[in-house]
Formats: C-alpha cells, sequence, structure tokens
C-alpha cells in the first residue's frame, strides 16, 4: 500500500519510512534466538511482548482519535502483530515502539487483518515504507 508523504512525520517524531532504516530498527528489538517452528512467510517472525501505543490513521494519511495501549505479539522486519482492546476499522495505524535504547519511532503499519481474540482483537500487517 503507498501511502501519501504527508505520513513522514507525527507530533515532531519521524516515521521510519526508509526500508533499511526500519529493518536496523527491528532486528535491533529482536533477541538472537533459534527458530523451531514452520515459518511460511518471507520474514521470520520472531516472538516480541511490548506494550506499544497504536493510532488510527483516516483516507487523507491524518492521525485520528487517541493513542490506544496495546501489548505486541510477534515482530519482523516485514510487519507486526498486536493484541487492542477494540476493532481497528482503519486500513492504516500508527505504530509508536520504543527501543530498549531509550529511542522511540513512530512505523506506519497496514492493517491486514483484525479478528477477534478472546475478549480482544489481534490486528496484524505490514510495515509501510513506500510513500511516495
Amino acid at each position: 500500500m503507498k501511502a501519501s508523504s504527508r505520513v513522514s512525520s507525527w507530533g515532531g517524531q519521524d516515521c521510519l519510512s526508509s526500508t533499511n532504516d526500519l529493518t536496523t530498527f527491528v532486528k535491533g528489538l529482536i533477541p538472537r534466538q533459534y527458530h523451531a517452528g514452520r515459518e511460511m512467510r518471507f520474514n521470520l517472525r520472531r516472538p516480541f511482548v511490548a506494550e506499544v501505543l497504536v493510532q488510527k490513521v483516516d483516507k487523507d494519511y491524518q492521525p485520528v482519535g487517541l493513542e490506544l495501549t496495546t501489548v505486541t505479539r510477534d515482530i519482523s522486519v516485514g510487519g507486526l502483530c498486536f493484541i487492542a482492546p477494540m476493532f481497528i476499522e482503519t486500513s492504516l495505524v500508527i505504530v509508536r515502539i520504543d527501543h530498549p535504547s531509550g529511542v522511540a519511532k513512530r512505523l506506519l503499519m497496514e492493517v491486514r487483518r483484525c479478528r477477534p481474540f478472546r475478549k480482544y482483537f489481534e490486528v496484524g500487517g505490514p510495515f509501510v515504507t513506500n510513500m511516495s
């Protein structure tokens, strides 16, 4: 999914729009462990549990509403899965992740699925890096 260049900065913080920068950032979040399961995706998923802030993005690629506190389930250099307290009806969200080094980054994510998960919702999709 392509996004407008208007989404390159929110609240004075830059969005990771470079594939190389995003890859470096996400790889720094993932501990290097042996993966024992079957993996069907292009980018290897790793378990990653962290509290992140998520904000919906409207059709004009502008943040709307309040940020939601969610918890991640897994991550790869290609995308993320998180557990949300409510259904996410927008096709894009901004995800703020705090890196252990103290750097916080915002990533644009396409919502490919939002399905019930117990009393919450499992939301997953790829990061958007092509903002042209």
